[in-house]
C-alpha cells in the first residue's frame, strides 16, 4: 500500500529505556538508577523466556528422552 513509514519522533534509549526525542539523542545521558532498573528488567525477561523455552523443550520427544536418559545414567552411577 504505502512504500514507507515515517520515522518516529521519539525512540527508546537502548541502555536505559527512556523515551528520547530523535533530535536530543546525542545529548542524552543515562541516569544510573534507571539504567540498572532497565538492565534488571531485561535479565528477568531473559530468565522467563529461558524457562518457557526449557519447558517447551522438555515437553518435546527429544527433551523427554534426554530426561529419561539422564535419570537412567544417574541410577547406573
Amino acid at each position: 500500500m504505502f512504500g514507507f513509514l515515517p520515522e518516529p519522533l521519539f525512540r527508546p534509549c537502548p541502555r536505559c529505556g527512556e523515551s528520547i526525542a530523535r533530535r536530543d539523542q546525542s545529548e542524552h545521558v543515562c541516569e544510573e538508577e534507571r539504567r540498572l532498573a532497565h538492565e534488571g528488567m531485561q535479565i528477568r525477561l531473559e530468565a522467563e523466556r529461558f524457562d518457557e523455552e526449557l519447558a517447551t523443550w522438555l515437553a518435546s520427544s527429544i527433551g523427554r528422552f534426554a530426561v529419561y536418559y539422564a535419570e537412567r545414567q544417574r541410577r547406573a552411577a
